[in-house]
């Protein structure tokens, strides 16, 4: 096992620093997040952003871009496949050898996973990026699934475009087993790019024995006078279900059962700022997921001077009381090139 703790200067930083430009008032269920100092980071360099889902018991499969993985790999892959066993601290990873491997293509012309979950013993995943035929437009998402673990992936003969440039799972639990319905739910920055931010988020659902079927697919379309989601089969009647001022990046959501609340984790831009990348970061709790948002953390700075994203908690990684959390990360600077696990404690 290659697991190292990497100490850093971070400020102990909890719900109680939410900054002001927030928006959504505070959590009245989570009253305060704290950070543990310290970071446990797997093998530097072997890649970033990990999409990950919880398999079976001990086993994650997660993907990872731009990177050499856990064994070094050569040559360095644009999209790779890793097992994850274990808990934080003591957590470790090895390299799957699949026929989706690609070899590395760079930052925005390399097709990445962007979300995976596995539903039923099928192993789902959208990748970002994708260049369709002999076009040179990179900004469309694709569905791929597995049968095998991801060893073999078949793909989908139709993609999303203009919309969903990054479209994650929402994680309900190993093998989708604490799913609020038969439906599997995806969310998204509500723009084409992964490197650029939207101010709101979209979503759309679909049964969970048809997801390779893009004709059974609804997207949300806002309330009804009762106060129940709408429902449309028509992608151009989408309406956010989040929405930020200060912009959204590589979003993710799961779903904490002991709390009965789903978690929302987003990058966001400081005011001022035009970087693709920044050390911003909202954590945000719902008790449906399409809201109502309330803030449970949001800091201009959570990185310090480091720029980090595609922020997540797995659902394997929640304690069984709902109050200790793992969250998975990467970053561009700052030793964060890797798989980056952080703890965080909640009061309620």
């Amino acid at each position: 096992m290659s697991s190292a703790f990497l100490s850093l200067l971070f400020a102990c930083n909890c719900c109680g620093n939410i900054a002001s430009n927030a928006p959504y008032p505070p959590s009245s269920v989570i009253t305060r997040l704290t950070w543990d100092r310290d970071v446990v980071k797997l093998k530097d360099g072997a890649g970033d952003n990990w999409p990950i889902t919880w398999v079976d018991d001990d086993l994650q499969i997660t993907s990872y871009g731009d990177g050499k993985g856990f064994s070094d790999r050569s040559p360095h892959l644009t999209l790779g496949f890793a097992r994850v066993f274990g808990d934080p601290p003591d957590h470790y990873a090895e390299d799957i050898i699949s026929d989706a491997d690609a070899p590395m293509g760079g930052g925005p012309s390399g097709i990445k996973s962007s979300g995976m979950l596995m539903v039923d013993g099928i192993l789902y995943m959208f990748v970002r990026n994708y260049k369709p035929g002999d076009s040179e437009d990179y900004t469309n998402a694709r569905l791929s699934w597995s049968d095998n673990l991801g060893v073999n992936w078949t793909w989908a003969d139709w993609h999303f475009s203009d919309t969903f440039g990054c479209p994650e799972f929402v994680q309900f639990g190993k093998n989708y087993q604490n799913a609020r319905d038969n439906y599997v739910y995806v969310v998204s920055q509500a723009n084409d790019s992964a490197y650029d931010y939207s101010p709101d988020i979209v979503m759309f659902r679909v049964p969970k024995g048809k997801v390779s079927d893009r004709n059974c697919y609804e997207f949300f379309a806002g309330m009804d006078v009762s106060g129940d989601p709408i429902w449309s089969s028509d992608i151009g009647e989408r309406e956010p279900i989040f929405t930020d001022p200060n912009g959204t990046q590589r979003i993710a959501m799961t779903y904490n059962a002991a709390l009965r609340r789903y978690i929302l984790t987003t990058s966001h831009r400081p005011p001022g700022s035009s970087a693709t990348h920044t050390g911003a970061l909202g954590v945000f709790d719902a008790p449906e997921p399409w809201g109502p948002w309330t803030t449970v953390y949001y800091d201009d700075n959570w990185s310090e001077n480091y720029r980090t994203y595609h922020h997540k908690f797995p659902t394997k990684w929640m304690s069984s009381d709902g109050r200790t959390m793992w969250l998975l990360f990467s970053g561009l600077d700052g030793g964060y090139y890797s798989f980056c696990v952080r703890k965080a404690s909640l009061e309620f």
